[in-house]
């Protein structure tokens, strides 16, 4: 099932949540990038009022993305939109597998769908008012209705292929790349700290020397930590870690599901583990 299958309202929420997470990460860079490069300008220290005059559109550009970041608050509006995305994807796969509460006829499954959506627009009134995208897109597509009408067989496979495959590989190749990245920003931190020190330390050897870039490397420093912090590659590695262990136990005990009863329990069990993980980490967010 792809993307384009799912609910309107998942797919404008889920466009809202990437274009906010980029906006979020793209202002926080430029924040950074500009705080380093006033630093630099004060190491330099030149004596001519261009140079004073362009540290000072710098500082600017940098005060203005601290107010963006802290009065429009992407990140909020990222992680608001794709917890909206993640609940309305868990109640789609939850109607094609004919999983509680969608186990009823099909008419009675169809009203309780368009009402559960209703329920996640009423209770995201803030990000739904965000929203522009498919505006005029359908809910309940065909195919989502094909595939509920599915045999038992058709819908374990699509649900295993679809859902539960797709969500271990999806989380066990975010938790390699976190700690990846986890390790090459701390090596990262500990050569521009000790750059810092070992700049620091030829000072005492070479005080009469004019330049010292030692400030620069110290405030390159914070700004790679603000960088892991916003990131949290560690914190993110360990969750998605433990995410795509139990993932792998979930999709081991499909093997036992061989009628309808069974399906749905799995199918319910299963969504609960996905949106466990991704409700602690919006908790963690303050969201």
């Amino acid at each position: 099932m792809d993307d384009s299958d799912f609910p309107a309202l998942y797919r404008s929420a889920d466009e809202l949540s990437l274009k906010a997470q980029r906006h979020f990460f793209k202002a926080l860079f430029v924040h950074i990038l500009m705080l380093l490069v006033a630093v630099i300008m004060s190491v330099l220290n030149s004596p001519k009022a261009e140079a004073a005059i362009v540290q000072a559109v710098v500082l600017l550009g940098a005060l203005f993305c601290s107010v963006y970041l802290a009065v429009l608050r992407p990140d909020r509006l990222w992680y608001a939109a794709r917890a909206l995305a993640e609940s309305v994807k868990t109640m789609t796969w939850r109607y094609v597998s004919r999983a509680e509460p969608f186990e009823t006829e099909d008419d009675l499954a169809r009203a309780e769908f368009r009402n559960k959506l209703k329920s996640a627009v009423e209770q995201n009134l803030d990000v739904v008012k965000t929203l522009t995208e498919y505006l005029t897109g359908v809910q309940i597509s065909q195919k989502l209705d094909q595939l509920r009408a599915a045999s038992l067989q058709e819908r374990l496979e699509s649900y295993r292929q679809g859902r539960v495959n797709n969500q271990f590989s999806w989380y066990a190749g975010k938790a390699k790349f976190n700690r990846t990245a986890s390790k090459w920003a701390f090596g990262v931190l500990i050569a521009v700290n000790a750059l810092a020190v070992g700049f620091a330390l030829a000072k005492i050897l070479f005080p009469t020397a004019p330049y010292w870039p030692t400030d620069a490397f110290v405030t390159l420093a914070a700004c790679v930590l603000i960088w892991m912090q916003a990131k949290r590659f560690s914190e993110l590695a360990a969750s998605f870690s433990l995410a795509a262990h139990e993932i792998n136990l979930i999709r081991e005990s499909m093997a036992e599901v061989k009628t309808e009863k069974p399906f749905s329990d799995f199918v319910g069990d299963a969504e609960n583990a996905f949106s466990r993980e991704h409700t602690q980490w919006i908790a963690r967010k303050d969201i």
